[in-house]
């Protein structure tokens, strides 16, 4: 109990160091541009996955087979 207790005021005091936190929001930054087309494509990928998925299977009559649909669309079986 008493290890953890200084575990976590260390970790408090080291987060409210300024220059800890402009490390951290670099860090982010850099992340979050790296993902961000992998992301967008992602996206654009479920979201033709469920127009065709919504072709086959309207999605308030059939919300079983839309969900099997969709699942088989966006993510194929590996080969």
């Amino acid at each position: 109990m008493v290890v953890r207790r200084l575990f976590w005021e260390a970790a408090r005091r080291v987060a409210q160091n300024p220059e800890v936190q402009q490390k951290a929001a670099d860090m982010a930054a850099q992340v979050y541009l790296k993902a961000r087309p992998k992301l967008e494509n992602a996206g654009r990928h479920l979201s033709e996955s469920a127009r065709d998925a919504a072709t086959e299977h309207d999605p308030l009559k059939d919300p079983l087979g839309f969900a099997k649909s969709l699942k088989k669309k966006a993510f194929p079986p590996a080969k």
